[in-house]
């Protein structure tokens, strides 16, 4: 174990360090600043981009090919804008609580400015007890929550650059018991429906065809679709699903007036086993028959649904660390999407391990588990040795 239960408050001081820092998607330049320096400090060589894409390479004593040798260890440094609801400063991180139930409160505490902590002490742990075989390439990337005017997810620039064959992501994947080990995560794909109807003077809206309307038909729909999707097994109890809703809707002209035009949006999160393709066939079915008013629509999908594999020696390296430091390994699937989507398009397998919980993400009061942290970091590390002896074999 390389981290003990006193390193909780050292990696803690580092989180609420960057807590401190505003970084929206798109002005992510001072945590860049932040993260470059400490890597510096560390010793290491730090390359950055004009889109504010920090990475660093701790190499092994012993050379190798880097698409063999190498593991991503990953995380974003922007956050969503604060949510209604805070009573606190979103950038002023706050320590509330005591003993096994202490929390650092701060807009990205989970989600995932803790991820990050952690990932900076493992680099500083590991730039001073280079691995034997293992390569560990460290980024930290911009525009995850959203992408901003000319940037768009750093990840895809660093994978280009950086090709490997592993990759950890540091979302949380905590709950009160230990650190659960992520075995991918759903795609997102985001369809715009654009509806064109007739006007007329709402006294006669016979005489029109009302795109609103339509739209309603479209949403009951989509409710209906999501409500009878199925649970797809991944491994023991773990279970994805895909998920459907209408997100946005925007049309109409006036109180007086039937509407001519609508757009909504809909959010579709992709299962295992389902493509973009699969998205627009259900497009075509959700906008027949809509009275008279034309649809046109659009998908966006960067990636499908990613699933570590299963017989790899990723996943039981990461299996039987967690064995051994807390006595059990259990598994989580996160039904959102995140970056190991882009990891696992470049061909590399990938799981998640992180502090703090998804369900404090994009939430008021956001906060981590102070404890988290070394158990986190300790899982990602045990992790990486076992890599690093499964190279040497």
């Amino acid at each position: 174990m390389i981290f003990t239960n006193d390193a909780s408050d050292v990696i803690g001081r580092t989180v609420c360090d960057m807590l401190a820092i505003k970084a929206l998607s798109g002005e992510e330049g001072p945590m860049a600043d932040y993260v470059a320096a400490q890597l510096k400090s560390y010793g290491l060589d730090v390359e950055r981009d004009e889109e504010d894409n920090v990475c660093a390479a701790i190499e092994p004593h012993a050379p190798g090919d880097p698409k063999q040798n190498t593991i991503h260890l990953s995380g974003h440094t922007d956050t969503v804008v604060p949510v209604e609801g805070w009573t606190t400063d979103p950038w002023k991180p706050e320590i509330i609580g005591s003993g096994d139930e202490r929390k650092i409160v701060g807009l990205g505490a989970s989600d995932m400015k803790s991820g990050l902590g952690i990932m900076l002490h493992l680099a500083k742990h590991f730039a001073k007890n280079r691995l034997e075989h293992l390569r560990i390439l460290v980024s930290f990337t911009v525009c995850e929550e959203m992408p901003a005017k000319n940037k768009r997810n750093g990840v895809n620039k660093i994978v280009v650059r950086h090709p490997g064959r592993w990759a950890i992501t540091t979302e949380a994947s905590c709950d009160t018991t230990s650190p659960t080990i992520a075995l991918g995560c759903q795609g997102h794909a985001v369809a715009t429906v654009k509806l064109q109807g007739k006007s007329a003077h709402s006294a006669r809206p016979d005489r029109g065809l009302n795109a609103i309307s339509a739209a309603g038909k479209i949403a009951q729909r989509v409710d209906a679709m999501n409500a009878a999707y199925p649970d797809i097994p991944i491994l023991g109890d773990v279970r994805a699903r895909a998920a459907a809703a209408v997100t946005l809707i925007k049309g109409g002209a006036a109180a007086n007036i039937i509407p001519e035009f609508c757009e909504m949006t809909i959010s579709r999160r992709i299962a295992p086993g389902e493509t973009k393709a699969t998205v627009e066939a259900e497009l075509a079915e959700l906008t027949r028959d809509l009275g008279g008013v034309s649809a046109k629509w659009s998908v966006r999908n960067d990636a499908p649904a990613c699933v570590v594999d299963k017989q790899g020696p990723l996943l039981k390296c990461a299996s039987d660390a967690a064995q051994t430091l807390f006595g059990q390994a259990r598994y989580t699937w996160n039904r959102a999407r995140t970056d190991c989507v882009l990891f696992a398009q470049a061909g590399m397998d990938v799981i998640n391990i992180g502090p703090g919980s998804m369900g404090q993400a994009h939430v008021a009061g956001e906060s981590v588990r102070v404890a988290d942290l070394p158990k986190a970091a300790n899982l990602v590390a045990e992790t990486m040795l076992r890599l690093d002896k499964f190279l040497a074999k």
